[in-house]
C-alpha cells in the first residue's frame, strides 16, 4: 500500500503484519515494514512505539538524523540504524532520503539487540553485513509488495537471519585494519587448535599474533563471541567428548591429552560445562 505519512513521497509504500499469539510467544515476528522516499518534512518523534520493540533501517541514499539515548547521529548511505522503540527516540530527514525500515520483535530479540549494541556501540553504524541485511529486508518487503504471503514460521527464520547477519558482521574499519584483525583472530584459532593439549596463556596467544593482551582479548571476543580463555575450554571439552565416544582411553589419559594433567580439575570443569561427568558422558547414548 502507498504511504501517506507527512514527508513521504510518491513511490513510498508500507505494509502491516499482525502476528498470532503463537508467533508472539515463540517466534521472531514483524509488525510493519516499508520502503520510503522522503523529503525534508519527514520527522518521527515519539516516547515509545507500542507495536514492536525494535526498529531496523537501512539508508539507501540521503541522510537521516537519529536521536536516541540523548545522542544525535547522522546516518548516511549504506549505514544501518537499530533502535529500541521502548525508549524515547526521534529521527528526521536532512534532505531527500531513501530508506528501508522494519519493526521487529519476538523470541530472544532483546538478547540479540544487546549483542548488536555491544558489537557496534552506537544505534547508527557501518557494518560488513550491511548489504546482506539490506537484501534480507528487501526479500521480505518485496514479498508483501507482490502479495506473496509468508507464513509465520518461514518469516521468523528470515528475521532471525537478519539478526544473525547483524551480530556476525563487523563494525567497518579500513579494509587493511579489518583484514588484519580477521587474520589475527584466524591465526589465534589455528594456534589453539594445534596446541590445545599444551598449557596456553593469554600472553602467549597475544605474542603469537603480535598484539597487546588487552587489544587481542577484546578483538577475539568481538569476532568470536568468546574470550580466548572460554574458547580454549570449548575446544578442549569438544575434543574430550570426541575421544570419550570414539576411543577406550582412560579418562585420565584423555584429560592429559586435552591440556588438563590434573584429572580432578578436568572432571570438575567437564561436569560443570556438560552437565554430566566424563564417565557418564561416555556411557550415555548419543
Amino acid at each position: 500500500m502507498l504511504g501517506f505519512e507527512a514527508g513521504t513521497c510518491n513511490g513510498s509504500d508500507l505494509y502491516f503484519q499482525s502476528p498470532s499469539e503463537q508467533a508472539r510467544s515463540m517466534l521472531f515476528y514483524m509488525t510493519s515494514c516499508g520502503y520510503y522516499y522522503t523529503d525534508k518534512d519527514y520527522r518521527i518523534d515519539r516516547s515509545r512505539y507500542p507495536d514492536a520493540r525494535y526498529l531496523l533501517m537501512y539508508i539507501r541514499s540521503g541522510r537521516l538524523s537519529v536521536t536516541a539515548n540523548n545522542r544525535t547521529i547522522i546516518a548516511h548511505r549504506g549505514q544501518l540504524v537499530v533502535l529500541d522503540c521502548t525508549q524515547p527516540h526521534q529521527y528526521h530527514t536532512i534532505d531527500n532520503t531513501e530508506f528501508v525500515w522494519m519493526h521487529l520483535d519476538g523470541s530472544n530479540s532483546p538478547q540479540l539487540f544487546e549483542q548488536v549494541c555491544s558489537l557496534y556501540r552506537t544505534p547508527v553504524f557501518d557494518s560488513s553485513s550491511a548489504s546482506e541485511v539490506h537484501r534480507l529486508m528487501l526479500d521480505i518487503l518485496y514479498a508483501w509488495r507482490n502479495n506473496q504471503f509468508i507464513a509465520e514460521a518461514p518469516l521468523s527464520l528470515r528475521i532471525y537471519s537478519i539478526w544473525i547477519s547483524l551480530i556476525t558482521g563487523n563494525a567497518t574499519q579500513s579494509c587493511t585494519d579489518t583484514g588484519n584483525a580477521q587474520t589475527a583472530t584466524e591465526a589465534a584459532i589455528q594456534y589453539i587448535g594445534e596446541h590445545y593439549g599444551e598449557p596456553l596463556t593469554l600472553p602467549e596467544l597475544a605474542r603469537h599474533v603480535n598484539m597487546s593482551q588487552f587489544y587481542f582479548s577484546r578483538l577475539f571476543k568481538k569476532q568470536c563471541g568468546y574470550s580466548p580463555h572460554e574458547y580454549i575450554i570449548l575446544v578442549r571439552i569438544n575434543r574430550a567428548k570426541h575421544l570419550l565416544k570414539t576411543t577406550d582411553q582412560p579418562v585420565k589419559v584423555i584429560a592429559n591429552s586435552v591440556g588438563y594433567p590434573n584429572i580432578t580439575t578436568f572432571s570438575n570443569l567437564f561436569s560443570s560445562r556438560v552437565g554430566v561427568s566424563p564417565s557418564q558422558f561416555r556411557k550415555n547414548p548419543i
